[in-house]
C-alpha cells in the first residue's frame, strides 16, 4: 500500500459531500468504540431508543438495525476511498464516535495511523478483516440487547450491502477507475457475497442489497438500493442520503 501524502488528503475532502467521512467535526458526546459497544453501558441503549423513538417503531429490533446500519456505513465511508486509491487502510485501534443528543450514532474519529499488510493476504481480505473486526463487537451487543443473533445478516448485510452505494457515489463523485471491478473484490472478501448483487453501469456500479435496513419503517422513504425495489407500497419513492 502507499502511505498518504497531503495530496491524498486534498484528493479525498471532496468525498466528504456524499460520504460521511471520520473527523470529530460538532458533536454532543465524543465516546470510545469500545464503550459505545458495552450491552452494560448507556450508549448503545441510548441509540437503540434514539431509533425507536425517531421511527416510532413498535418492535425494537428495527432500532437495533438501524444502529448497525449507521456504524457499517460509517466504517464503510472511512475505508472504501482509502481502498480504491491504493492507499493505506485507517487503523480502528481506539477508534471513537460522537452521539448526539438524542443518542444517535453520528459521526466516526480514528487516530491518525494506518494498518501494515501482512504478507500473503491481499488488500480486499485485509480490508474486511478491519471492517470486520470493528463491526464484530456491535452485532454481539446489539444481540446481547435482545437482537438477532450477532452473526445475522439483518446485521452483516448492512455491512456488505452498503458497499456498492459507497462505489456509486464515489463514482459519481469522481474518483475514477473501474468501481464495478473494487466492489467484486470487496464483496467477495466478504465470504457473504449472497448479501450483495453488483451490477455495471457505465462509469460507476449499481448495487441491490439482499436485506432490509429499516429505514423506511421511518417514513422518509426508500434507499436507491432498497431490497424491496418491487414492493407494490414503494410507489416510487426513493431515498438518496443516509
Amino acid at each position: 500500500m502507499n502511505s498518504m501524502t497531503s495530496d491524498d488528503v486534498r484528493g479525498l475532502t471532496r468525498f466528504t459531500r456524499s460520504l460521511t467521512r471520520p473527523g470529530a467535526g460538532a458533536c454532543d458526546h465524543l465516546i470510545a468504540w469500545e464503550d459505545f459497544c458495552d450491552p452494560a453501558g448507556q450508549w448503545l441503549r441510548l441509540s437503540v431508543q434514539g431509533w425507536q423513538r425517531l421511527g416510532g417503531f413498535t418492535h425494537h429490533r428495527a432500532g437495533i438495525t438501524l444502529v448497525s446500519f449507521r456504524a457499517s456505513w460509517l466504517a464503510l465511508c472511512a475505508t472504501i476511498p482509502e481502498y480504491h486509491r491504493g492507499l493505506d487502510l485507517p487503523s480502528f485501534e481506539g477508534a471513537r464516535v460522537t452521539v448526539n443528543a438524542e443518542g444517535l450514532l453520528e459521526g466516526l474519529v480514528l487516530p491518525d495511523r494506518s494498518v501494515s499488510l501482512v504478507p500473503g493476504r491481499d488488500r480486499a481480505e485485509w480490508w474486511w478483516r478491519i471492517v470486520e473486526a470493528f463491526i464484530a463487537p456491535l452485532t454481539r451487543a446489539l444481540e446481547a440487547l435482545g437482537g438477532p443473533p450477532a452473526s445475522s445478516d439483518q446485521y452483516w448485510g448492512n455491512t456488505v450491502g452498503l458497499i456498492g452505494e459507497v462505489l456509486r457515489r464515489l463514482a459519481d463523485d469522481g474518483i475514477g477507475g473501474d468501481v464495478f471491478a473494487a466492489g467484486l473484490e470487496l464483496r467477495s472478501a466478504t465470504g457473504r457475497t449472497d448479501l450483495l448483487s453488483l451490477h455495471a453501469v457505465p462509469g460507476s456500479v449499481f448495487s441491490r442489497r439482499r436485506t432490509c435496513c429499516q429505514l423506511w419503517r421511518c417514513g422518509l422513504g426508500y434507499c436507491i438500493e432498497c431490497v424491496l425495489h418491487d414492493a407494490p407500497a414503494r410507489k416510487g419513492r426513493l431515498r438518496s442520503n443516509r
